[in-house]
């Protein structure tokens, strides 16, 4: 199976990207390893922690973030399972990449791929955002290997994205630097510091690579909710604004009765960062609850 190529502007480029990266990397637990499984769709880089023989958890970043970005919550998950974050082949990350996914079905198959390819039959699925919408892809579509799901902020999935935020995040693709960290801005307000590496890995990235997402959010139809029958945990931050979080969560909980739905006082859209501690014991319940 072929390796890939890279998304990165030029070698210069990439060694830009990969020092942020190695700086965001650096808030891990010691002990991680960094691990490129081969996919059809190319080499998916995953971070992973905690004990092999341990429960595994697949974690599902937000678009243009990667698996850095889980550094606030792997340390109090990977006691209890093994964690892995991948990075989606077509977006920002340490991915390469023979040919993007296309569309739903493609998403599917890479993360079946990447299961296989992790050696895991059934994992719970967590996501942010994008990886939300990924998570919450997979689920309905091979409802068998996954364990349980939780869903921060599901990117569309449950409720359209409001059009302001298209539009903001569209001028911070093509207009790398100030839009994008108005963007961020947007996003966190004053409930998280932009000097973060986490952040400033985000905003390499916009001058670094040319991501190739092909595949972007949609809303999924009643059905389709309806019909996911593994255990689900979705959060919503209070000061969501690409989304307004009290109709979503209505929606969820008329869509899909037995899910555990929660608003998050003082957060927003990425509420694992903002609220991690007040998150990181909601999800770690949800998870070792038999």
């Amino acid at each position: 199976m072929a390796a890939g190529w890279s998304l990165f502007k030029s070698a210069e480029a990439e060694a830009l990207y990969r020092a942020a990266y190695n700086t965001s990397l650096s808030l891990w637990p010691a002990g991680h390893e960094s691990l490129n499984i081969p996919t059809r769709f190319g080499l998916t880089h995953v971070l992973a922690c905690g004990p092999a023989d341990a429960p595994p958890v697949l974690f599902l970043p937000a678009m243009a973030f990667s698996a850095t970005m889980w550094y606030a919550n792997i340390p109090a998950l990977s006691n209890e399972f093994r964690c892995y974050a991948a990075e989606f082949p077509s977006d920002m990350g340490l991915s390469t990449m023979t040919n993007p996914p296309s569309n739903r079905l493609d998403c599917v198959a890479w993360l079946r791929e990447l299961l296989d390819g992790l050696g895991v039959a059934r994992a719970c699925l967590v996501g942010a955002s994008y990886g939300s919408f990924l998570a919450l892809n997979y689920a309905i579509a091979e409802p068998g290997r996954v364990a349980k799901l939780v869903l921060s902020s599901p990117a569309a999935g449950v409720v359209p994205l409001r059009k302001t935020f298209y539009f903001r995040l569209f001028v911070s693709m093509l207009l790398p630097g100030q839009p994008a960290e108005r963007l961020m801005r947007w996003l966190f307000a004053d409930r998280f510091p932009l000097d973060n590496p986490v952040v400033q890995q985000l905003l390499v990235g916009t001058k670094t690579l040319r991501p190739r997402m092909k595949v972007y959010p949609g809303v999924f139809t009643p059905p389709e909710l309806a019909g996911i029958p593994s255990p689900l945990y979705l959060l919503f931050g209070e000061e969501e604004v690409v989304y307004d979080p009290r109709s979503a969560t209505a929606r969820a909980r008329r869509l899909l009765p037995k899910a555990s739905v929660e608003i998050v006082p003082n957060a927003g859209h990425l509420l694992m960062m903002e609220r991690p501690g007040f998150v990181n014991r909601r999800i770690l319940t949800f998870l070792l609850d038999r």
